[in-house]
């Protein structure tokens, strides 16, 4: 929505603090521990010169030169931060953050201002790097706690996340868990947070958004749509694979196994065989035999849910002749006239 001149003014003097607070972030305590080994080291030395220790003077001597000139290089270090955190670090007029502020409407369209949140965000519009469509993303600028090390953080939220397969925390090429890997945007982005230059900022992280590195994301996006097999360990497209309809593990074509009776895939640890025709077949479809308790398909059960060694063995059993009705005794006898 539309931020009132009020509320636009009201951020734009808390940046205006933000920025004073980080121009006065250098360290500005003196080295004390170094001091004051220094002054042990004096006294050390005194006491040995005292007691006649002229060889245990003489190293503490050297010691106390070498800690001097470390304490001697850590104020001149401090000298030079404090001056360049004087002239490096200008902090702008409230007045030009403003102006900033406003200029984001006409760059972004709509903003949003958060004062009890203390942040600043825009969307983009939605991105599309080499034919992968990735959505629109909202850039959110945090204002931390004037004692904070660092008082400006930012992350970057998808509005329509568009992960690849391999890792729903990766929503860009260049952005892990919200978090924007900069790689050569990270001093000019720094910078212009350190200097009030708002309109900049997102400015650069959007064009940073809009950029591919090949070189170095998180995932490639010849990859966004590709999956490793959880057999062969090969990446393929999501035209090229499968899924374990069990275990949901991802397969490419060559490595699922296609049940003999549901024609479903399955990965190796999902899918067993028929004892009697060797098929791969899933649990779910397989069925033991009423006479003998193998583990048969369908194709390998007759209506009478008998396998084909049962089936063979009981219709041999019913079709051999009667012993009693064809023995000799009975014939001859049967064949004696009275």
């Amino acid at each position: 929505m539309k931020q009132s001149s009020k509320t636009i003014w009201r951020i734009a003097s808390f940046v205006e603090k933000q920025l004073s607070s980080l121009g006065s972030e250098t360290n500005t305590g003196l080295p004390e521990a170094a001091w004051l080994n220094c002054l042990r080291l004096i006294r050390m030395r005194q006491q040995a010169q005292e007691r006649g220790w002229f060889r245990a003077a003489s190293k503490l001597k050297r010691e106390l030169t070498a800690e001097i000139l470390q304490l001697t290089q850590r104020l001149v270090t401090l000298q030079q931060e404090l001056e360049s955190a004087t002239a490096e670090k200008p902090v702008p007029a409230i007045r030009i953050i403003y102006e900033d502020l406003l200029a984001l409407e006409e760059e972004f369209g709509e903003y949003t201002i958060d004062l009890k949140a203390k942040s600043i965000s825009v969307v983009t519009e939605p991105i599309v790097l080499e034919g992968v469509y990735l959505g629109a993303f909202e850039i959110r600028l945090d204002f931390a706690d004037l004692n904070s090390d660092s008082p400006f953080q930012y992350q970057v939220f998808a509005q329509d996340p568009q992960p690849p397969i391999t890792d729903d925390a990766v929503t860009h090429p260049h952005v892990q868990s919200d978090n924007v890997c900069e790689g050569d945007a990270r001093v000019p982005i720094k910078r212009s947070l350190e200097q009030g230059r708002l309109l900049d900022f997102f400015v650069l992280v959007s064009r940073l958004l809009r950029t591919y590195n090949s070189e170095s994301p998180y995932v490639a996006l010849n990859d966004w749509h590709s999956a490793e097999c959880s057999e062969c360990a090969d990446v393929v497209t999501s035209e090229e694979q499968t899924h374990c309809t069990s275990c949901e593990n991802r397969l490419c074509r060559q490595c699922a196994n296609c049940c003999a009776d549901c024609s479903s895939s399955f990965c190796h640890d999902c899918v067993t065989r028929c004892e009697i025709c060797r098929d791969d077949c899933c649990e779910s479809c397989l069925k033991e035999c009423g006479l003998c308790g193998s583990s048969c398909c369908s194709n390998c059960l007759d209506n009478e849910e008998r396998c084909p060694i049962c089936e063979t063995q009981e219709d041999e059993e019913t079709n051999e002749p009667d012993q009693e009705s064809t023995s000799p005794e009975t014939v001859s006898s049967a064949g004696t006239p009275l």
